[in-house]
């Protein structure tokens, strides 16, 4: 059985599960209430929802995760690891930052800074910047990432498993979603 959903004209809404029926009494002033979704909002939501998830289930197979300590023995490898990852993430953040505020300069500086790192380090960190500035980022700013030919469109993004042409169309960039094709994306 579904679930129904029933509204009388004088406020008393009636709801249904597996046949049995509750009802309510709703001042009609709150019965006009419509929700309002703002899409940035829910997205960020999804988002962490699954790096929660993610998180969770890496604590569960005993994975390193957010938060969690290494044995002291082992600091010093762990250290050298995250200081890496961390330069990664850092020129990764600071590059959002430069294609947000529309300077395409910085950008190509700290794009020549990961010449230094591995080209698979190289091309994960430009598509996810790349994927994080789809919705605001300037064309021009994304057409130089682009450019740079490490940008792997067909990669979804490691959280929400959207592609770029996904990232464009929720976000309503027509733009964008010409620009990747432009690239060669394939469809």
């Amino acid at each position: 059985m579904g679930q129904t959903l029933k509204v009388s004209n004088k406020g008393i809404i009636s709801f249904s599960t597996s046949g049995r029926y509750s009802t309510a009494l709703i001042p009609i002033s709150l019965r006009t209430v419509q929700p309002v979704f703002n899409r940035d909002v829910i997205a960020g939501l999804s988002d962490s929802a699954v790096s929660s998830l993610l998180e969770l289930e890496a604590w569960i197979n005993g994975e390193e995760f957010i938060g969690s300590r290494e044995p002291q023995d082992e600091a010093n490898v762990a250290n050298q690891i995250a200081g890496s990852q961390m330069t990664l993430t850092n020129l990764e953040s600071e590059m959002i930052i430069a294609i947000e505020n529309h300077n395409t300069g910085s950008a190509a500086n700290l794009v020549s800074q990961l010449s230094t790192y591995a080209e698979d380090d190289r091309r994960t960190t430009i598509t996810t910047v790349f994927l994080r500035v789809i919705s605001d980022g300037p064309l021009e700013s994304l057409n130089f990432l682009l450019d740079t030919g490490l940008v792997d469109t067909s990669r979804p993004d490691e959280i929400t498993d959207r592609g770029c042409l996904h990232e464009a169309a929720i976000a309503g960039r027509l733009d964008v979603l010409k620009l990747c094709i432009d690239h060669g994306i394939s469809l």
